[in-house]
């Protein structure tokens, strides 16, 4: 032991040992700040070989002083220090780029930790009994903190990835698990890492979405009045009139016109496979939740499909008891087969599926609550290289569709294969979504998933719609990927599964409308004249408007770090 030579001992002079790492830490810190993206200090905890013990060694720490982000390995003792230079810290950094992914423990009270200070709420992967046990407020129903509140249960929270649920070579993860976007910065919130989740959302999320909310409100899904007292930044309050309020209201006044396709009676359109004429007179369409997933329409578009009646091959993925589709005449969900042979109820099946038949205004409710906001057209332009003017056409990235000669079997001027996304013959993408135009049997509308075994009743139809990141079966194996780099993780069925919504934006200014992209099952459905084209008396393309739902559309959201 060296010996102090002013006095005061050992115990002086390691107190002066540390003072001088102190500030050499500090040093070190403000000399190396700098405007970069954090992941390149999990990288660096990712390539540690052996595990820290929690108060010794190094580590790679991360955080803004001043609005500059920094990253800089430190002892970890220093920590504290870091922090009372003003800088916003994050206590250890994820063994992956994204979040939404836990790292094992290394037992330095970071992500994937269960080693953090006793009664201070825990970082991602911690242990965890309420939701006050956990920093981002989430406890997860194996007991663990997570970082979105929507992936607390097991179905459809964390099974998203290869094989099925049951399948013991599946290879699943957290459904909420969101990815930097790199290269991005969204004009509205510069400064800030842009995170665009991996996964679209599933049924599951959304149902903890309803019962979080209602445990908050005496057993009322009160989502109106939610959204009244946390207004997310890109918010229209007319938006409002089209939320639930509880199971069954409230209940609105539609006009009768935008209940079916009028240009018949306008002398536009003429009668046609798929094709609602407007009823008689304005009508009163229920809100609530026991509806809002459900048959009841707001805006018709063609092809909707939400309706699970004999004969209709609906595919919505919400799963709802046989009481509540008896209503108006709906039969029960199917059930399926496992590979295994065992029995899958339907609401086990469904949950673990994308969310379908949700509003574009539930979907930009749903993401503010979880967290995020609804992505954006130009954020998914950008990872899948699409052109910006493309608008709602489908396709993805150089892929481009026309859709009025694709009715005629005429294909050329339509792109199939090449860019970032995959040829759209392996992805999980029909043309039309009642699997008849252009011409039966059609190429066009080959299903690359199929799960599970429902026995194809023609009332539901929701076996061609995947849960989150499975394998196609033209590939066997994870085909519908997108990476902005080759080495990166890569995003999960943005080229197919469902179309997607999205929030319209011109750089940092919202326009006011909602968005629909890429392609899915029924992307030519999606883009039928009536529902992407102006109709007489309207001043919103019906895809456009927050209260448009459809079984082949769903979303994905967003984040900033």
């Amino acid at each position: 032991m060296r010996q102090s030579r002013s006095g005061g001992g050992p115990r002086r002079e390691r107190e002066r040992e540390r003072e001088r790492e102190r500030e050499a830490a500090e040093s070190t810190v403000r000399a190396t700040a700098r405007r970069t993206d954090a992941t390149t200090c999990r990288g660096e905890n990712r390539r540690r070989k052996r595990p820290i013990r929690r108060g010794t060694g190094t580590r790679c720490a991360s955080g803004t002083i001043g609005g500059t982000i920094f990253v800089v390995r430190t002892p970890i003792f220093v920590a504290g220090l870091i922090a009372s230079l003003g800088a916003a810290v994050t206590p250890g950094c994820s063994g992956n780029s994204g979040i939404g992914g836990v790292s094992p423990d290394d037992g330095d009270g970071g992500p994937g930790s269960t080693n953090h200070p006793p009664g201070t709420p825990g970082p991602e992967g911690a242990s965890c009994t309420t939701d006050s046990d956990c920093l981002a407020g989430a406890c997860s129903y194996a007991k663990k903190c997570i970082t979105a509140p929507s992936c607390k249960p097991h179905l459809g929270g964390d099974t998203c990835g290869a094989g099925e649920v049951d399948d013991t070579n599946a290879t699943h993860e957290s459904c909420c698990r969101s990815l930097p976007v790199s290269g991005y910065s969204d004009p509205a919130h510069p400064g800030k890492i842009v995170y665009l989740d991996k996964y679209e959302i599933t049924a599951g999320r959304v149902r903890a979405f309803v019962e979080a909310i209602a445990s908050k409100n005496g057993g009322q899904p009160d989502i109106r009045g939610w959204i009244a007292k946390n207004r997310p930044p890109i918010w229209d309050t007319a938006w409002d009139t089209f939320l639930p309020s509880d199971y069954e209201g409230p209940v609105i006044t539609i006009n009768r016109r935008l209940l079916g396709d009028p240009r018949v009676e306008d002398g536009t359109g003429s009668p046609g496979p798929g094709v609602t004429l407007p009823p008689d007179s304005d009508q009163p369409r229920h809100l609530g939740i026991n509806y809002q997933f459900n048959s009841e329409i707001y805006v018709d578009l063609h092809g909707n499909n939400c309706g699970n009646f004999s004969g209709s091959y609906g595919f919505g993925t919400f799963y709802y008891p046989p009481d509540i589709l008896a209503r108006d005449n709906q039969l029960p969900r199917a059930d399926g087969v496992s590979p295994t042979g065992a029995p899958l109820p339907a609401k086990e099946l469904l949950d673990v599926k994308a969310m379908s038949c949700i509003t574009n205004a539930m979907l930009a409710a749903f993401c503010a609550w979880d967290g995020g906001q609804l992505a954006t057209d130009e954020v998914l332009d950008y990872v899948t290289q699409t052109p910006a003017d493309r608008g709602n056409t489908s396709g993805c990235g150089v892929q481009v569709d026309n859709h009025g000669e694709l009715l005629n079997n005429d294909f050329s001027h339509t792109v199939q294969t090449g860019g970032r996304c995959a040829p759209v013959a392996q992805v999980n993408a029909t043309f039309d979504a009642g699997d008849s135009l252009p011409s039966p049997n059609s190429p066009l509308n080959t299903h690359n998933y199929d799960f599970p075994n429902t026995g194809h009743p023609n009332h539901d139809k929701s076996w061609e719609i995947a849960a989150p990141g499975r394998e196609s079966s033209a590939t066997g194996t994870q085909t519908d990927v997108v990476r902005i780099a080759a080495t990166d993780e890569p995003w999960m069925d943005l080229h197919g599964n469902l179309n997607e919504a999205a929030l319209d934006m011109t750089g940092a200014t919202f326009t006011g409308h909602f968005a629909i992209k890429n392609r899915g099952i029924g992307y030519g459905s999606a883009r039928s004249d009536l529902n992407v084209m102006p109709v007489k008396g309207e001043s919103v393309l019906r895809v456009q408007r927050p209260e448009a739902k459809a079984a082949y559309t769903g979303g994905r959201c967003m984040r900033f770090k």
